[in-house]
């Protein structure tokens, strides 16, 4: 809806209860005039009912009332300007104003006129309510002309006031119908906007600053799955054109020589493996990706570690493996997950360090994390790496890694795994010196873990 005809609603609407309430008003007022009119006429005949009571409770004889009524009459004359004429026959009393007030508006009042218990006659008052009627209607114009005025002055101080608080609105309306995915990143400024449409102002910013980072998620996302699809496309590649060679020349027979025929079937077997274990890793990454539950228990990461040392051990091929274990409280964890990941990391530390070099891993507790770092004193790795180091498919030596039989998918799935268990895993390094890997998993609720 457009602030035009939101302004010209308010405006109809706060009109409309306006003159309901001036209506209401006049009615009342106009009503009370009448009533109050009609009041004082029963006040002044209960106070002519009262004296004729009083008076005829002096006499017996019903005729002698109609006489002394005649006489009450001529004393009212100067006070209440009525005259009465007694029929004593008929039991009334006959106001004589009535011959005079027959072409005039006028209302009629009757009360019964009782004596010892027994009505001998009525008191009847007519009067005239012409002055009463153009009071009233003297009232009304006034009334109606100043509705009006008081409606005129209402109207301008209205269409200004809104005027001044919606014209802000407007701003904002129009700012808004400009929005698009180019100028997300450009703030909506309304000067000297009222406190509640700053407000608005305000929220829709916000609101523009969600969709910008909504949008540029959905950009990077939309990059790194065509990257992953051309990663995932050339590391699929590689292994299916050399069993597709080998299989060619198998096919037309032209090696007859049992050696190379024997290399050639090796070379297509080793492929074949390369190509199961990077599909097995694709899929473990899918599975990651769809946040697929995975099964955690309350352990001790020290436990975890001795029942794995032999193993780090027979990997290390020799290479001197320290561990040293601080008091550390249980976390929870897909221990067959958690110990992927150490492996993981303890293959890439002996690949990328030199064998004579010691690699050590210790636990301990920082914060309200319990931390495991392996360290290796290696190359080290360049700075300008280190945040890309867990992309999907990266590789800092391409072709060295390749040749160990890497994807560049391990660290990857590390980070996801870690992401599952609400941890995290980052590293620093200082090249030709040292790199170390932080494995950080949150502490279970206080009350419910033990320490080790």
């Amino acid at each position: 809806m457009k602030v035009k005809n939101l302004n010209r609603q308010l405006f109809q609407s706060s009109m409309q209860l306006l003159l309901l309430f001036l209506v209401i008003i006049g009615f009342l007022q106009t009503s009370s005039i009448y009533f109050y009119t009609e009041n004082q006429r029963k006040i002044e005949v209960q106070s002519y009912l009262q004296d004729l009571e009083q008076t005829a409770n002096l006499f017996d004889d019903g005729q002698l009332l109609a006489e002394k009524a005649t006489e009450l009459a001529e004393d009212l004359i100067s006070d209440a300007n009525v005259i009465f004429y007694a029929n004593s026959g008929e039991k009334q009393l006959i106001h004589i104003n009535r011959l005079f007030l027959k072409d005039k508006q006028t209302a009629t009042y009757t009360e019964p006129v009782y004596y010892e218990g027994k009505m001998i006659g009525t008191i009847e008052v007519i009067y005239s309510i012409h002055e009463s009627l153009e009071l009233m209607l003297t009232q009304l114009i006034i009334y109606v002309i100043a509705s009006i005025v008081i409606l005129l002055l209402a109207w301008r101080f209205y269409r200004r006031m809104l005027r001044k608080t919606l014209a802000p609105l407007d701003s904002v309306i129009a700012s808004v119908s400009e929005v698009s995915v180019d100028n997300l990143d450009e703030p909506i400024v309304i000067a000297d906007a009222q406190a509640d449409i700053a407000k608005l102002v305000a929220s829709t910013n916000e609101l523009k600053v969600r969709l910008h980072d909504s949008f540029q998620t959905i950009e990077e996302n939309q990059l790194k799955l065509q990257q992953f699809v051309s990663d995932a496309s050339h590391e699929l590649k590689t292994p299916l054109t050399t069993i597709q060679g080998y299989s060619e020349i198998l096919l037309r027979g032209k090696l007859d020589n049992p050696e190379k025929i024997r290399y050639s079937l090796e070379s297509m077997l080793d492929q074949t493996k390369r190509l199961t274990y990077i599909v097995n890793e694709l899929l473990e990454l899918s599975k990651l990706d769809r946040k697929v539950q995975m099964g955690k228990a309350e352990l001790n990461l020290n436990d975890v570690l001795e029942d794995i040392f032999p193993l780090l051990k027979m990997i290390q091929e020799g290479r001197e493996l320290k561990l040293v274990i601080g008091g550390i409280p249980n976390v929870l964890m897909n221990r067959k997950k958690i110990e992927q990941v150490i492996l993981n990391i303890v293959q890439n530390a002996i690949f990328h360090s030199d064998p004579k070099t010691p690699i050590m891993i210790r636990t301990y507790q920082e914060n309200e994390k319990v931390v495991l770092a392996i360290t290796d004193h290696g190359e080290g790795i360049a700075e300008e790496h280190l945040p890309l180091i867990f992309d999907r498919f990266y590789r800092i030596d391409t072709d060295r890694s390749r040749e160990s039989g890497g994807t560049g998918l391990g660290l990857a799935i590390c980070q996801e795994i870690m992401h599952a268990h609400n941890g995290e895993i980052d590293v620093q390094s200082i090249v030709g010196k040292e790199t170390t890997f932080f494995i950080r998993f949150p502490m279970i609720p206080s009350g419910r873990n033990g320490q080790r």
